[in-house]
């Protein structure tokens, strides 16, 4: 499973683009979050229009990771025909999505992946990032492969950090700042160097940068995150 990405940034480094990822299984494409620059991103993709059907997982509903969903629900719906399904374990993202004037008649709401889709799980993860919204990483198996996603999170839950030291998660993708907090809602670097031993940290692909901080990351043994170039 590959993800790829379309962005790395965080809020306050557009630069980057938002962070989002997006996957093909058994032709269905599964997005990672829409925030305010991912529509023109996945506007160009040939993938979005040849698969059989569109998922999209909403780790939280800050905007820039939701920021343009309701362009994605409306393009999808009106010109190409389709409702897609919008996957977040909480229904405040039908109340967001209604104010934004997109009724749910244009989309299909679940709280999980629909039971038809075979061989792919996806659990949502409660994480920590603000105290007046419920966020959520995504683990993710497909065949033998099992990857984490973390969203926007001060930290790494016991569990999935328990699970991928004992190899049972193959990669972690980790939002990581460089800027330290007394009131974190990001994972700060220092963190995660202390949650993660040198041997395994090319495992762990760090996102939602919030500078132009590869070669720290890069020297702390650490990977990020790829973009690919796009004609």
């Amino acid at each position: 499973m590959e993800l790829n990405f379309l962005g790395k940034g965080s809020a306050y480094y557009p630069v980057m683009k938002n962070t989002s990822a997006y996957f093909i299984y058994d032709n269905n494409f599964f997005l990672i979050d829409c925030g305010e620059s991912v529509f023109e991103q996945v506007y160009n993709l040939k993938e979005l229009r040849d698969c059989d059907q569109i998922y999209v997982l909403i780790t939280h509903l800050h905007a820039d990771h939701i920021g343009s969903l309701g362009s994605l629900i409306s393009y999808c719906r009106y010109v190409l025909g389709r409702r897609i399904y919008i996957i977040h374990p909480v229904t405040s993202v039908i109340e967001l999505l209604t104010l934004l004037g997109i009724h749910k008649e244009n989309y299909i709401y679940q709280n999980e992946l629909p039971a038809h889709l075979k061989d792919i799980e996806v659990t949502a993860i409660s994480v920590a990032h603000v105290p007046n919204m419920r966020c959520f990483g995504y683990l993710i198996t497909v065949g033998f492969e099992t990857i984490y996603y973390s969203g926007d999170a001060s930290g790494i839950p016991d569990m999935i950090l328990t699970r991928f030291l004992s190899g049972e998660i193959d990669r972690l993708y980790q939002d990581t700042a460089t800027g330290h907090s007394d009131h974190p809602t990001h994972c700060y670097i220092g963190d995660l160097e202390h949650m993660i031993p040198p041997a395994k940290r090319s495992l762990v692909y760090c996102m939602h940068l919030d500078g132009d901080v590869t070669g720290l990351l890069l020297s702390k043994g650490f990977r990020i995150a790829n973009v690919k170039e796009r004609l």
